[in-house]
């Protein structure tokens, strides 16, 4: 955890930060360094510091964890100050980290740039997903008292859906479930499981209108860069398949059934082929019989899918029903193996949730949570920035310990 947290304050790009905390601080008691503040609260999540009050014993018992941080014992042992700060000056950091939010989403896009320069491929296939934070809080109050610490004036309820099939009779059913919190909304790079975009709303905000957010919310050349889009059905909706088109961006969502008059099939124009709601391609034969038909790729000059049965070609439009067919076949196995990359921000939802220490916080107020999340990604990106910076110097290294070798051999 040392080793990590020392990775972590070497690397995470805070001049600016720092500067600004000063600045706000002015002329006033400077009992403990604004840097070994900072450090502190940064640190948290690694070493499974929940709230400011874990974060302050484990640095009470934690000598080391107290000079990587940059706090001075020797202060202590004069009577000059309490070995670590006191609520009072976490509670002060927080409250002025809120005031220069803007100041921590640059570092967050210094470091998204650094990582576009230094990984191959960074930002070509993403995803999006949202995730539910629960708030521990009862409930908003009924007075409207803003100032009621019992309560969450900011968050709201939302009802979550989940359909399974009886095993009875095999019927599909639905649960629902009611959640108090935040959402945030994620865009990330499957391939390095590191985010891109992010947003905290209300619980009951719709997770589509946040995905144009975020898309709108990059320059152009990222999206540019970006080749696919993955998520789950929740996203699925004509509007957004079109916008992420416009964009250039080929989208891998998931389809929900909408065919509300209940046939399993449709046919093509006035041909022999066959379609399913979730792109299921078949020729009908004169007997009645529906074989399942060949995908041969993507004409994007004539903007149709190519299927293939007996020898001949047919091409289906993507016109004719955008949400079923995309510029990947539904039935293809390109599109299966690109939709489950979606699990990979899954996966760092779950990062999030478990080694971020957000399924047990304690965060009250919308602002606070964009900020911690804020602080979260930042963690994320640095510890990647580390990493990436060792490998680089170990190449070079390696290197020139081959090429000082190569010399020696020559010589020889």
């Amino acid at each position: 955890d040392l080793e990590r947290c020392k990775l972590l304050i070497d690397n995470v790009p805070d001049e600016k930060i720092i500067n600004k905390l000063y600045e706000i601080r002015g002329k006033r008691r400077n009992n403990y360094p604004i840097e070994a503040v900072w450090n502190s609260i940064l640190i948290m999540p690694l070493i499974k510091c929940s709230s400011v009050e874990q974060l302050r014993r484990e640095l009470s018992r934690n000598r080391d964890l107290r000079k990587l941080c940059g706090f001075n014992d020797a202060n202590y042992y004069y009577g000059k100050n309490k070995l670590v700060p006191p609520p009072k000056a976490y509670s002060n950091m927080i409250k002025n980290l809120k005031i220069i939010e803007p100041k921590l989403k640059e570092c967050f896009y210094d470091l998204r740039t650094f990582m576009y320069e230094h990984l191959k491929d960074f930002g070509k296939d993403v995803g999006e997903d949202g995730k539910i934070f629960l708030s521990k809080a009862k409930g908003p109050n009924k007075n409207g008292d803003v100032n009621d610490a019992r309560c969450e004036m900011d968050a709201d309820y939302t009802i979550k859906e989940n359909y399974y099939k009886d095993p009875k009779d095999g019927t599909t059913k639905v649960k629902k479930k009611t959640y108090f919190g935040f959402r945030y909304h994620l865009l990330a790079d499957v391939n390095y499981e590191l985010p891109l975009e992010y947003t905290v709303t209300k619980a009951s905000c719709d997770e589509r209108k946040e995905l144009i957010k975020h898309i709108n919310m990059l320059s152009q050349e990222m999206i540019d860069k970006i080749l696919t889009l993955c998520a789950d059905k929740g996203y699925d909706s004509e509007k957004i398949i079109e916008f992420l088109k416009s964009q250039g961006i080929i989208p891998v969502i998931d389809i929900r059934n909408q065919w509300k008059s209940g046939e399993e099939t449709k046919q093509y124009k006035d041909t022999n082929i066959v379609y399913t709601y979730d792109g299921k391609v078949y020729y009908v034969e004169d007997n009645g019989s529906k074989i399942p038909m060949k995908y041969l790729g993507y004409d994007k000059v004539k903007d149709k899918l190519r299927y293939g049965y007996k020898g001949k070609v047919y091409g289906i439009e993507l016109s004719t029903d955008s949400r079923i067919f995309t510029p990947i076949a539904r039935d293809s196995k390109k599109f299966k193996t690109k939709y489950k990359m979606r699990t990979e921000v899954e996966r760092l939802n779950g990062r999030i949730d478990r080694d971020y220490m957000f399924n047990d916080h304690f965060i009250r107020g919308q602002k606070k949570m964009d900020l911690m999340l804020t602080l979260t990604f930042v963690v994320m990106l640095t510890i990647a920035k580390g990493h990436i910076k060792n490998t680089i110097l170990f190449r070079m290294i390696f290197v020139s310990l081959f090429k000082k070798f190569e010399q020696i051999r020559h010589w020889s």
